[in-house]
């Protein structure tokens, strides 16, 4: 079992409420790629993340990337952990997203299924599943409802350090 004090989980919006401009998309990549990094030099080691089109394999794609950075003076080995609410989630969506999900599950350490199929509340156990096994999390999120709206409150009950990419 990983350290909730080396873990780090992400929670954030789908595609349609990240930024919508090539310009504003390249801007944040980078502030999350710094971010990452950051998280790493302080001592995180593992990545959590709920497997959903956005937010989720935006950050879980810099991690991947990130993997293949060795710095010589200082390696770190860092993990990636898919958390799935249930099997067939990807199954309604748009063909890119797909494919990008089914890109990236292989290149998680691990990957933790919750459900075989979806039920009420599966989304939001998924969230607490992460919340409850880290100490960070790195959120894009625009202060609306929904389930971003619920798992950065989860968090905040339950003392993580939140940095939140929108405001930045």
């Amino acid at each position: 079992m990983q350290s909730k004090e080396t873990s780090l989980c992400f929670t954030g919006h789908r595609s349609e409420k990240l930024p919508q401009t090539e310009e504003e998309m390249k801007k944040l990549k980078l502030k999350l790629w710094e971010e990452i990094d950051k998280a790493i030099e302080n001592g995180i080691d593992t990545f959590y993340m709920g497997a959903c089109y956005g937010w989720d394999l935006l950050c879980a794609d810099i991690v991947v990337q990130r993997k293949r950075v060795i710095k010589m003076n200082d390696p770190k080995k860092i993990k990636l952990i898919a958390v799935v609410p249930f099997e067939e989630q990807a199954k309604r969506w748009k063909e890119s997203d797909r494919e990008q999900y089914y890109s990236i599950l292989p290149m998680c350490d691990d990957v933790v299924t919750l459900n075989a199929h979806y039920r009420q509340g599966c989304y939001h156990e998924r969230n607490r599943y992460m919340v409850d096994r880290c100490s960070k999390m790195l959120c894009y999120y625009d202060g609306g409802n929904g389930g971003t709206a619920y798992t950065v409150n989860y968090a905040k009950t339950n003392g993580l350090e939140i940095t939140n990419l929108y405001e930045s």
